[in-house]
């Protein structure tokens, strides 16, 4: 019936706008109800998980929201933004494994993305891997030469490996 499905596209629809604008007043449980309403009408199945990854993250539920992001990548697995969305609550949680295998999926699509190299980067480093955080903050300080957090993260990834003078030029940079 197509009058049915243009009715319960225009609620849902009005579903979404006004969890977006609660949203905007900081109130995300209500506008997590929202969203859950409208999935419950048949709202889009993807997008729903991935505004609940998202509202449920700013509510600091990560466990939450790591369940929403990874229903949103299971039902659009070649997309990058469930995948970049994953990788904002396993960074809040300093699950640094996992926050690695996020980050190595989105750049699998996307080699070149910034802030998932930078998060990779911090992961590595935070994992213990000095030597594969020093290659991912030296290809973005390439990359972004003026960025004073990578070309820090590049300093500290030498420090730990022991290249104390290499690591003393880039803080020096950052000084400056």
């Amino acid at each position: 019936r197509p009058d049915r499905a243009v009715a319960q596209n225009e609620r849902t629809g009005a579903l979404y706008r006004e969890s977006y604008a609660l949203e905007t007043k900081r109130d995300y449980a209500a506008a997590l109800a929202l969203v859950r309403e409208a999935r419950s009408a048949g709202g889009a199945t993807y997008f729903a998980a991935l505004r609940t990854g998202w509202l449920t993250y700013l509510q600091g539920d990560y466990a939450a929201s790591v369940a929403g992001y990874t229903e949103a990548v299971a039902a659009e697995p070649k997309a990058i933004e469930p995948k970049l969305g994953l990788t904002l609550p396993l960074l809040a949680q300093r699950n640094w494994r996992e926050l690695e295998r996020a980050c190595s999926a989105v750049l699998a699509i996307d080699p070149r993305n910034a802030t998932v190299l930078a998060r990779m980067g911090m992961a590595q480093y935070n994992a213990g891997n000095f030597a594969g955080a020093e290659g991912v903050y030296r290809g973005l300080t390439e990359d972004y030469p003026a960025d004073l957090d990578y070309k820090t993260g590049l300093g500290w990834a030498l420090q730990k490996l022991g290249k104390k003078g290499e690591a003393r030029t880039w803080f020096q940079a950052v000084l400056s």
